[in-house]
């Protein structure tokens, strides 16, 4: 890449490009040996000297390699040494494996900009859950002096994050064996209980709920609502409709 006809790449694009290249090589090593190859070399600590141009574009820093002649260019030093798997897991963000709790940028969507979502990521606030924790834990005006996002838009994402969404619905076994028994339809998505029970309607009656919680409710419909386009309300202005 040269630094005079490139905009440069974000410096952890950079080391992710490195590191990959590194874990190729540690794989092939690992192949040859299980093979009963020798092993002539192993690599323990790498240091690397990059003459490069760094930039700041927002919230991004930016790297861009210097060309011959450059003498403007400074010198960014990297050191690589082995790391342990405790390590990783002990100095690496645990994300959730819960596939109903949505990252960031989908749940905020236009209400915060690419640098304000990046700036909360550097809050270590990736996922819905994070966020939602973090507001209660330590409220609205703290996120904002961490992460310089300014109260009104947080208060709009907060509250587009907090809207239910449901991801399926499944139609389940009649609740009971009386003949021609309407069956139940399951609905898993996120938000969808918050404290008290969601109002929940379809052909413009209520629906009774059999199971409740943020992630699924279980509803009963009677035969008149089977198919309608069903509503769940969780509060004021926090609604949802699916069609079954």
């Amino acid at each position: 890449m040269n630094g005079r006809e490139s905009n440069g790449v974000p410096i952890e694009h950079f080391i992710q490009a490195l590191t990959s290249q590194l874990d190729r090589a540690q794989t092939a090593m690992a192949m040859k040996a299980r093979a009963g190859l020798p092993l002539t070399f192993a690599v323990k600590d790498l240091s690397i000297d990059l003459r490069t141009h760094v930039d700041v574009e927002g919230a991004v820093v930016k790297i861009r390699p210097a060309g011959p002649g450059e003498t403007d260019a400074s010198t960014l030093r990297l050191g690589l040494t082995t790391i342990t798997r405790p390590m990783i897991e002990e100095n690496t963000l645990q994300f959730s494996a819960d596939p109903d709790d949505g990252d960031l940028d989908s749940a905020v969507g236009e209400e915060l900009s690419p640098e304000e979502r990046r700036r909360l990521e550097w809050a270590g606030v990736q996922t819905v859950s994070q966020l939602v924790k973090l507001r209660e834990e330590a409220g609205e005006h703290a996120i904002e002096r961490i992460a310089n996002v300014p109260a009104l838009r947080l208060r709009a994402a907060l509250s587009r994050a907090a809207q239910p969404m449901v991801r399926n619905v499944e139609v389940g076994a009649p609740e009971d064996d009386t003949p021609d028994a309407p069956p139940t339809y399951h609905l898993r998505g996120r938000n969808l209980l918050r404290g008290a029970l969601p109002a929940v309607r379809a052909g413009n009656m209520p629906m009774r709920i059999l199971r409740a919680g943020p992630h699924e409710l279980v509803l009963a419909p009677t035969a008149q609502q089977l198919g309608a386009e069903i509503e769940i309300e969780t509060a004021p202005g926090h609604s949802t409709r699916v069609t079954p």
